[in-house]
């Protein structure tokens, strides 16, 4: 009898084990990866802010020059101090700069180091999302790029749950925050039109007061694809992204 049961006992153990594989799927490894990527992003802008102020101490003529923080940690790491200020047309004289310690130029340099290799480690789960999701989400892809679909997917939870929603949900995916407020008090706080597909170019270079019709036609043909991915049926992303490209203008 002990046996007999010790028998089941490592049956079900296995049958467990199978299960618990099989269900890690690419999906989850996409929600995983750009989950990543937005804790990543974070983290690198907040620190790239504080060390672009670290360093405005050593150099505020390179601070003023450039916008992106990628570009400014790829300057600033790039070569000396001396180069740097020839670069920008600015002799050490009339640097309003102040920082002239070795100790303190190092600590700032390694402090440089760390943000940007937060950034090249982005670009790398950037292109590990972008070859995921062209895998399993062609269609979502070409229309919203692989971060947007990733993202949409990860509100979703998967692929078959993204293919299902009506697409009035899939716009509001990422303004959960927003629809619960408005939800709560309709006086005072307006429905929201977009959450993440804010960021899509569609919709960013669309004319303000068209930008909610735009969101939502983008909404809808994402949607599609959505279902057409689910089903693993033909690539129609790129006539849908030609055809709202030209509806609103954007190209």
């Amino acid at each position: 009898m002990t046996s007999r049961f010790s028998e089941l006992r490592q049956q079900l153990l296995q049958e467990t084990r199978q299960k618990v594989a099989a269900s890690v799927d690419d999906d989850q490894l996409i929600i995983q990866a750009v989950t990543m990527l937005d804790l990543l992003e974070q983290s690198a802008n907040k620190l790239a802010k504080k060390v672009r102020e670290w360093y405005g101490l050593r150099l505020p003529e390179l601070d003023k020059s450039v916008k992106e923080h990628p570009e400014f940690l790829a300057r600033a790491t790039s070569g000396s101090t001396a180069d740097l200020l020839k670069s920008l047309g600015v002799s050490d004289e009339r640097t309003m700069g102040g920082m002239h310690g070795k100790n303190d130029e190092k600590a700032v340099d390694e402090a440089l180091n760390a943000v940007k290799a937060l950034y090249d480690e982005r670009e790398r789960l950037l292109a590990y999302i972008e070859e995921k999701m062209q895998t399993r989400c062609p269609n979502v892809t070409i229309l919203a790029g692989g971060k947007i679909g990733a993202q949409l997917l990860s509100h979703a939870g998967s692929l078959e749950r993204l293919a299902s929603v009506p697409s009035g949900t899939l716009q509001l995916y990422g303004a959960e925050t927003a629809l619960f407020r408005h939800l709560r008090d309709k006086r005072r706080h307006r429905s929201p039109k977009y959450g993440v597909i804010f960021n899509h170019p569609l919709v960013q270079k669309a004319k303000q007061e068209e930008r909610g019709k735009a969101a939502r036609a983008l909404a809808d043909k994402l949607s599609l694809c959505a279902k057409i991915d689910r089903f693993h049926g033909d690539l129609k992303a790129q006539e849908y992204k030609a055809a709202l490209e030209k509806r609103f203008g954007v190209s």
